[in-house]
This record gives structure tokens, C-alpha cells and sequence, in this order.
């Protein structure tokens, strides 16, 4: 009988946000946020957001550049063909939200709160985004590159074609979140907490099994 081939994941294939006809925006968002349910097609730039509190709103075709969002909720939203550059989202609470070819570009993102949330087409790159809550969400096609996710959380979640690549994943959370097929070999993944049944089929390198024998309850003694 022929070993069964380790499952590989496809290669992960983002699709960017469409960002067409937009215009600089002479108010902030949440002024546009008081009257309408949707913004389209505006960009936002250097800017503060102070304690925004909205619930099911949408956001489409909207580029926001070094924004500093301060206290700030947007739960149950809409977020489609989107990029954050240079912005500070530190806890910030997009959960139960549902997010479409988004792009994170050198944000802060430490302590955001995308719990429960839908997420399609992610694109996190060089973004501090340590504490980073993701629990009991779906990720479909997203690449998490050069990005520092130490202590984040990705329980209960259900991943498909995920890319971690050069990523801080120490002390990360993956209970209940198979990781068959996904690559973590580039990535410093110490600590990582996950259950055996999560982290088998995970693609990873030889240092980086050694560190997972935790979970195996074994001790290797030189």
C-alpha cells in the first residue's frame, strides 16, 4: 500500500480591491457615516476618526491613507474593494463584518477586533498587527506577508487557501482551526498553541518540528 502524498494547498490567488473614479473626500468618515449607509468612491487621507460607533454600514471603492482611527466600532459592516495604508487600526472593532478584496497595507492593527467576520480576498502586508482576534471567523484567499501576528487569535476559524510568508506567528492561538496544507515553514511560529488534531498535515520545517513535540506530550532529552 502506497503512503498517502501530504495535502499541499493551492497556490493563493488574491484578487486587489477595484479602485476607480475615486475623489478626495472633504469630510471625515464618520461625518459621511451620520447621513448615509454606503460611502463609494472616496479617499480619505491624514485624518483622526474619534470614537465612530456604527452599526451595518458599507464601505466600497474607498482608499484610506494614515488615518488614525481612535475608539472606533464598526460592527456587523461591509467593507468591498478597500485599502488601508499607513493607518492606525489598533483596536478597532470590525466583528461580525464581512470584508471583500481589502487590502492592510504598513498598518497598525494591534488588538483589532475581526471576530465572527467574513473575510475573502485578504491582503495584510508589513502590518503590526500583534493581538490581532480573528476567532470563529472564515478566511478565504488571504496572504499574510512580512506581518508581526504574535499573540493573535485564529481560533474556531475555518481557513482555505491561507499564506503566511515571513510572518511573527509566537504565542499565536489556532485551537480548532485545522491547519492541514498551510504553509508555516518561513514563518517563526514558537508557542504556537494549537491542538494535535489542528496542526497535523501543516507544512512546516525541521526546526519547526522540533518545537511542535509539545503537543505531542513527548520529551526529547539529548
Amino acid at each position: 500500500m502506497r503512503p498517502s502524498k501530504p495535502f499541499i494547498m493551492p497556490p493563493v490567488r488574491i484578487v486587489p480591491p477595484t479602485l476607480e473614479g475615486q475623489n478626495e473626500s472633504n469630510k471625515s468618515l464618520s461625518e459621511w457615516l451620520e447621513t448615509e449607509e454606503t460611502v463609494r468612491a472616496l479617499c480619505f487621507s491624514k485624518q483622526n476618526e474619534e470614537q465612530m460607533d456604527y452599526l451595518y454600514k458599507s464601505i466600497t471603492n474607498c482608499t484610506f491613507s494614515h488615518i488614525h482611527f481612535n475608539d472606533c466600532k464598526l460592527k456587523s459592516s461591509h467593507f468591498t474593494d478597500v485599502r488601508f495604508e499607513n493607518c492606525d487600526l489598533s483596536n478597532i472593532s470590525f466583528a461580525e463584518s464581512s470584508l471583500f478584496r481589502v487590502e492592510f497595507i504598513s498598518c497598525k492593527l494591534v488588538g483589532t477586533n475581526l471576530a465572527e467576520s467574513i473575510l475573502n480576498h485578504l491582503y495584510l502586508k508589513d502590518c503590526n498587527a500583534r493581538y490581532l482576534n480573528l476567532s470563529m471567523s472564515k478566511i478565504n484567499q488571504a496572504r499574510f506577508s512580512i506581518c508581526d501576528l504574535r499573540n493573535s487569535d485564529f481560533n474556531d476559524c475555518k481557513l482555505t487557501s491561507i499564506a503566511f510568508e515571513n510572518c511573527e506567528l509566537v504565542e499565536s492561538e489556532f485551537s480548532h482551526t485545522p491547519l492541514r496544507g498551510i504553509d508555516l515553514s518561513d514563518s517563526h511560529i514558537e508557542g504556537i498553541h494549537a491542538n494535535l488534531p489542528d496542526i497535523r498535515g501543516a507544512i512546516v520545517n525541521t526546526a519547526q518540528a522540533m518545537d511542535l513535540t509539545s503537543l505531542l506530550g513527548i520529551i526529547i532529552k539529548d
